[in-house]
C-alpha cells in the first residue's frame, strides 16, 4: 500500500456518517465511539512514535492507512465528542489475533470478525463473570452485529485466516465487547521507518487478547505486572477512564461506528458527493435504506419465487434487511456476500445511485 495519510476530525466523521447513512441525531451531547480498521497515527520523521500523543481530545489527529495482518494491533478505536467537535484515538485491534487461533485450533469456529456498521454498546464488565480471566470494567456489546466466521487453510502447519467475501457471514451477538488487549509496558510503541512509513515486521507485540472483540492496547492498572508502572503507554486506562469517569460519567449506552480506513480516508478527501462513496450497512437509516428495501422486495429468489425482503419499508437497516441483502448478494455474486450495499448492489437491484 502506498503511503496514504488523512486527518480524522469531527467534520470528517460527520462526512463519513453521511456517506454511510449513519445518523447521530439525538446524540450530539454524548460520547460516540468509533473504530478505524487498518490505520495508525502517521509518523512525523520519527524513528520511534509515541502513541500517547494521540490519546488527548484534539480537533484532529493525523493518521495513516496500513494493512491488517491479524498479528499486530493495526487499527484505532476513538472517542468522539460531537458537541465539542473533538476526537481522541487509541491504538487498538478490531480483528481477532492469529496467535490465539494457533493456540486454540479446536475453537476456530468461535473466532469472528465484526463487519463495519453502527452498533449498540453499554457499560459493563468483561468478562461478565467475576471468576473469568482478569475481569474489568469495559463496554459491552448490546445488540446484533454483522459478523464473519473465517475460512481457514493450513500453510506449513499453521492456520491461514480469510475473512473475505466468500467467508460465512451472518447477523448475531457473539459478545464482541470493547475491552483491554492485555498488553504491558514493553509492547507499547510503534517502530517506524524514518520518513513516513511503518516497519512491516514490527508494530507493538504480536499478541493481543481477541477472539473477535474490539480491543485497546494496555491493561487495567490492577493487572500491570509487578515492577512495571502505569502511565501514558496504557491507552486502555485512558480510554476507559474517559468513558467511565471523566467525559461520559452519566452515559450508560454508547453507539460504536466501525469503518474501514478507506472509508474514512475517502471522507477526509472527498471534494464532491460521488455516488461511488455512498453505502448503507447495518445501523444505517434513511432514504437509501428505503431504496434498498424496495429493491430487495421487488427482486424474487429464483428457487422459490419469494421476494428477498418482505419486511417493512422503514428505512432502518437492521437484522431483516441485512439478512435479505446477504441472500441477494450470494445469489448474484457467485456465492459472495459483502454485507453492505454500494453502487454495484443498487445497480443490480435496478435502483442505481
Amino acid at each position: 500500500m502506498s503511503v496514504q495519510t488523512f486527518r480524522v476530525s469531527d467534520a470528517v466523521l460527520r462526512k463519513a456518517c453521511e456517506f454511510n447513512g449513519i445518523s447521530i441525531e439525538g446524540r450530539e451531547d454524548e460520547m460516540i465511539l468509533f473504530g478505524i480498521r487498518g490505520a495508525l497515527p502517521a509518523a512525523h520523521n520519527q524513528s520511534l512514535l509515541d502513541f500517547s500523543d494521540h490519546l488527548e481530545f484534539e480537533e484532529s489527529h493525523l493518521l495513516q492507512r496500513v494493512n491488517i495482518d491479524y498479528y499486530y494491533p493495526r487499527c484505532l478505536i476513538g472517542q468522539w465528542l460531537p458537541s465539542e467537535r473533538k476526537v481522541a484515538v487509541f491504538l487498538a485491534s478490531t480483528v481477532p489475533n492469529l496467535k490465539l487461533v494457533q493456540r486454540n485450533r479446536k475453537r476456530m469456529h468461535q473466532f469472528n470478525c465484526m463487519q463495519p456498521g453502527y452498533y449498540d454498546y453499554r457499560k459493563g464488565q468483561h468478562p461478565r463473570s467475576n471468576t473469568g480471566f482478569q475481569p474489568h470494567r469495559a463496554i459491552r456489546l448490546n445488540g446484533p452485529i454483522t459478523l464473519r466466521r473465517a475460512n481457514y487453510t493450513m500453510s506449513n502447519g499453521q492456520p491461514v485466516i480469510n475473512y473475505g467475501p466468500s467467508a460465512a457471514i451472518s447477523v448475531g451477538n457473539p459478545g464482541d465487547n470493547i475491552h483491554c488487549a492485555r498488553n504491558n509496558t514493553r509492547t507499547t510503541r510503534v517502530r517506524s521507518i524514518r520518513g513516513t512509513n511503518y516497519s512491516t515486521s514490527f508494530c507493538m507485540s504480536d499478541y493481543y487478547s481477541s477472539y473477535g472483540c474490539q480491543v485497546i492496547t494496555g491493561c487495567p492498572p490492577q493487572y500491570i505486572p509487578r515492577g512495571q508502572s502505569n502511565g501514558d503507554w496504557n491507552a486502555w486506562d485512558k480510554f476507559i477512564t474517559n468513558a467511565y469517569d471523566d467525559f461520559a460519567e452519566d452515559q450508560n449506552d454508547f453507539k460504536y461506528l466501525l469503518l474501514n480506513s478507506i472509508d474514512v480516508y475517502n471522507a477526509a478527501n472527498a471534494s464532491s458527493s460521488d455516488p461511488a462513496l455512498f453505502k448503507v450497512r447495518f445501523g444505517s437509516t434513511g432514504t437509501l435504506v428505503e431504496r434498498l428495501q424496495r429493491g430487495l422486495n421487488n427482486m424474487r429468489k429464483s428457487s422459490t419465487g419469494n421476494p428477498y425482503y418482505s419486511g417493512s419499508i422503514d428505512g432502518d437497516f437492521g437484522r431483516g434487511t441485512a439478512e435479505a441483502l446477504m441472500r441477494f448478494q450470494k445469489d448474484n455474486y457467485n456465492g459472495n456476500a459483502y454485507g453492505y450495499a454500494g453502487e454495484n448492489t443498487f445497480r443490480s437491484l435496478g435502483a442505481p445511485l
